[in-house]
């Protein structure tokens, strides 16, 4: 069965939501971690490191290698790995092996961005913020069923239920797979009209790319802190349970959703930089907010506006990157969801460090900080190019 051709960004935001949903796992996992296997909030934190920097080493090469020659099959064994890896952590207790196991499912993940980012952006026709939006939320939505399963599968089977996201990411795997050759046709017919404006002169803006680069970096910072010691904020500071610690980040992605699928077709209206300014702006009173808050229904209360505020930058500055370096929009795409977007996991373990010798809750002070470092930065962002790609 053959659908429209702009309903595959559809399919795209369904594997995305498979091959994101064990990185948001991991992170509910983290109170489970620290509770039922001793792990320090240093080791702990060590783990989104690893999937963060896998992730971010690995998006740009197959960016590159994607922009080349095609194979959008890549998409399918992402899935899978990125599976595997997660689902193996439960049944493994050195802490090397988890590391191991971690970092198959950072390179699953990697795998899938460039290759579904570049198809996302040729099927989306005009409405590039529109397609790249759906997308996106397929990831956003992954961090509200990734932690719902697996706190739902350890609760009920103890650690080996880490092995219920097989059941969603196998099937994604061989659909996707089933679909190769649609997919091939998509790529190679936008990359033909690559090629044709490449020809006409069309150019690169490196230097504006760069500029959106550093702003992504920060927002990365923000969100994997986020999503690694707001659960720790619950469970140490605000002195709830695991199971209510790991669903902290379920408030953060399904807020978070709503505005990356709405974020990308606001930007087709207002622009690009302009959204993603807002964004940041708006995020860091809030983030303040729940630094200084010590109850927790505040918290989660304010959690929802700063995870939109926060994602409503997300589907934007994809697609503005994908527009400044519209003849290498493969490597466009996993810089700006893999490199910018995962490099910000490397401060997990730093902060970590910081949570094990000063608290979870001066960890929080300095995520707010990290949040004003992002709203300034937006006045470095580069004009939207005249002309989409």
């Amino acid at each position: 069965m053959q659908f429209k051709k702009e309903a595959y960004s559809y399919i795209m935001m369904l594997g995305h939501l498979c091959a994101d949903l064990c990185f948001f796992a991991l992170s509910a996992m983290l109170p489970f971690l620290v509770t039922q296997k001793g792990m320090s909030y240093t080791a702990a934190a060590g783990l989104m490191f690893a999937m963060s920097l896998f992730s971010a080493i690995t998006q740009p090469i197959l960016g590159a290698m994607a922009d080349r020659k095609n194979r959008p099959w890549l998409m399918a064994l992402g899935v899978f790995l990125s599976g595997l890896g997660i689902a193996s952590l439960g049944f493994l207790d050195n802490y090397y092996t988890m590391l191991a196991a971690v970092s198959i499912s950072s390179i699953g993940s990697a795998i899938y961005h460039p290759d579904a980012g570049r198809l996302a952006n040729f099927v989306a026709g005009k409405s590039k913020g529109k397609g790249v939006s759906n997308f996106s939320f397929g990831g956003n939505l992954a961090g509200f069923v990734g932690p719902v399963l697996i706190v739902f599968a350890i609760s009920q089977f103890g650690m080996a239920g880490t092995a219920i996201l097989l059941l969603p990411t196998i099937p994604a795997a061989l659909w996707l797979l089933l679909l190769n050759n649609r997919f091939l046709q998509f790529a190679e017919e936008g990359q033909q009209q690559v090629a044709a404006a490449l020809s006409k002169g069309q150019k690169d803006d490196w230097n504006g790319f760069l500029r959106l680069s550093g702003v992504t970096v920060l927002r990365s910072a923000i969100m994997a802190t986020m999503n690694s010691f707001i659960p720790l904020f619950w469970l140490s500071v605000l002195l709830q349970s695991e199971q209510i610690s790991g669903l902290s980040t379920t408030i953060i992605a399904i807020s978070g959703a709503l505005a990356t699928l709405f974020g990308g077709r606001i930007a087709d209206r207002l622009g690009f930089r302009k959204v993603i300014r807002i964004g940041l702006l708006a995020l860091v009173p809030c983030m303040l907010l729940i630094a200084y808050s010590r109850s927790l229904l505040l918290s989660a209360f304010l959690l929802v506006p700063a995870a939109v505020a926060l994602n409503l930058a997300y589907s934007p500055s994809v697609v503005l990157g994908q527009k400044l370096l519209p003849n290498h929009i493969g490597l466009a795409s996993g810089i700006t969801m893999g490199l910018a977007s995962s490099f910000g996991g490397v401060v997990s373990p730093l902060l970590g460090i910081v949570g094990d010798q000063h608290g979870v809750d001066t960890v929080m002070w300095i995520l707010a900080a990290i949040c004003m470092a992002a709203a300034l930065s937006t006045v470095i962002l580069p004009e939207d190019p005249d002309t989409a790609p």
